[in-house]
């Protein structure tokens, strides 16, 4: 489903020699989910935002369901990429907006809720409402659609960022009817959130890998990690080592390999 190749990004900073990425290759198939483990700033971010179309290869080969994407984000949700991004106030929704301009901002553009550049507020009312029971997102009882998104609570905001990403693209006349996303790429998806929240989260997330789609776990929580993951790799500056079975791990041999003890041969093929 998605695969990469040696995969290598430059740092934008050219005093920076060290690349962001470098020589990853990784693989995630239909129906599984990946986790990728590390202390973070050892590349995590600059791989999630390569997945999504934010950031493009400086070298190496990205391909997802067998095809090359432009790296942009509207190229990769076109092909059926999700995201549900670290920061969920500041990149994953628009505060200030109301929570029906958020369940559709990734996809505004789509002819489920525009035409001719104007947006069908009616149809993208009607997704958002769907999103709102689907997803059990609380808060907009007494407001409505139209309050703004800063109003709810941090599991609730979440619950709207996972409900736009794992609903995919919208049915044209139809909220109901949507197609489900290939692959989703999780980045911290559970950070600050209180037990019941967490538990909701990873629940989705294992619906939608039941469901079939491929699933990209970027957390530095290790009991979330072996929770959910087929199988696990971890980041240390920029490097990927092999994605194992997560029954081949132990949390000595994770603690290690954070730190950069590991065989230079088991970093060399992550497929």
């Amino acid at each position: 489903m998605c695969e990469l190749r040696g995969a290598r990004v430059a740092s934008p900073d050219r005093r920076d020699a060290r690349p962001l990425l470098d020589g990853v290759d990784l693989a995630v198939h239909a129906g599984e989910m990946v986790a990728v483990a590390g202390v973070s700033g050892n590349g995590q971010q600059a791989l999630a935002e390569l997945l999504c179309g934010l950031r493009a290869l400086t070298t190496g080969s990205l391909h997802v369901a067998g095809q090359a994407l432009a790296a942009t984000p509207r190229a990769f949700i076109g092909a059926g990429v999700a995201r549900v991004p670290e920061d969920r106030h500041a990149v994953g929704a628009i505060g200030d907006l109301a929570v029906w301009e958020n369940a559709v901002l990734e996809r505004y553009r789509s002819p489920a809720f525009a035409r001719a550049g104007v947006v069908r507020r009616g149809a993208a009312e009607a997704h958002a409402r769907h999103l709102v029971e689907r997803f059990d997102v609380r808060g907009v009882e007494a407001s409505g659609l139209g309050a703004p998104a800063r109003r709810l609570s941090g599991g609730n905001l979440q619950k709207l960022i996972l409900g736009r990403a794992l609903l995919g693209d919208p049915g044209l006349g139809d909220p109901g009817a949507t197609r489900a996303p290939r692959l989703i790429v999780a980045d911290q998806p559970t950070w600050g959130l209180d037990v019941g929240a967490v538990a909701y989260v990873h629940q989705q997330l294992f619906d939608a890998c039941a469901a079939g789609a491929a699933v990209l776990l970027i957390s530095e929580d290790l009991d979330e990690i072996f929770a959910l993951a087929d199988r696990i790799a971890v980041m240390h500056q920029g490097r990927l080592g092999v994605a194992r079975p997560a029954a081949a791990w132990t949390l000595g041999e994770i603690g290690l390999a954070m730190t950069g003890h590991v065989v230079d041969a088991e970093l060399t093929d992550a497929a």
